[in-house]
């Protein structure tokens, strides 16, 4: 409970109040003392705007510091979803590039298995071809030289067929004597084709160099033989099938 001044309290601040006001009368002209007295509510005044414009400053700067921090967290969260939008843009972009290439790498594996296919079709028709020509043309070509004389020191033997030189052979002075004592040499043995066919033979040693050339066509599935024998300075030739 409020507890109310004592009579004796408000007399006691009256009287001295009166005293105050005596001594200023004494020292102050008499015009000054009414302002002196008016003074007093308008500095209460003055030190309550004070007051009142330092709360309003301090409110302002926080209010101030809060739009700031506001600011900061509209920016970061900005950036995040920039970040964001970018991240699915690139993501969707990878996602375009790979089904692209995936198309393409379908597409061309399809390419290969077409070729492959293809290729397995000509392999086929080749092997087919290939059995057809053994087993309908297919023939044996074997060439022969016999010499009955034959110059002193090395010889050769040259074996063209249908315009191409096929074999080269060299005889040593020892193997052209074994030659001259009745041995044969094969100087050829291949299968070739059952058609027309330009055998030549060349001769060849120490001051001679002779060639006779031999038209024939081989049996399917036969051995056809030409013997090339060096008899009297010439070349004569023997044609057989077994």
């Amino acid at each position: 409970m409020s507890r109310k001044p004592e009579a004796g309290s408000r007399k006691d601040y009256g009287v001295l109040r009166a005293a105050i006001t005596w001594a200023l009368a004494c020292v102050l002209p008499a015009s000054v003392l009414p302002a002196l007295f008016g003074l007093a509510p308008s500095v209460l005044s003055a030190q309550q705007s004070a007051a009142t414009t330092k709360d309003a400053a301090k409110a302002l700067k926080s209010l101030q510091d809060e739009l700031a921090s506001a600011r900061k967290e509209r920016l970061a969260l900005e950036a995040k979803l920039e970040k964001e939008l970018a991240d699915e843009i690139a993501a969707r972009a990878k996602g375009l590039s790979m089904g692209a290439e995936v198309g393409a790498l379908q597409r061309l594996e399809t390419l290969l298995d077409s070729a492959q296919a293809r290729l397995l079709v000509q392999r086929d028709r080749i092997r087919l071809l290939n059995d057809e020509v053994q087993t309908t043309d297919k023939a044996i070509l074997v060439v022969l030289v016999r010499a009955d004389a034959l110059p002193p020191g090395e010889a050769a033997a040259v074996l063209v067929l249908d315009g191409a030189m096929i074999k080269s052979q060299t005889y040593t002075a020892g193997q052209a004597r074994a030659i001259v004592a009745g041995a044969e040499d094969e100087l050829y043995r291949a299968d070739i084709t059952s058609a027309e066919h330009k055998v030549l033979v060349q001769i060849a040693g120490k001051g001679m160099n002779l060639g006779e050339t031999v038209t024939l066509t081989p049996a399917a599935k036969k051995v056809t033989y030409v013997e090339f024998a060096l008899k009297g300075g010439k070349i004569v030739t023997a044609t057989w099938t077994n």
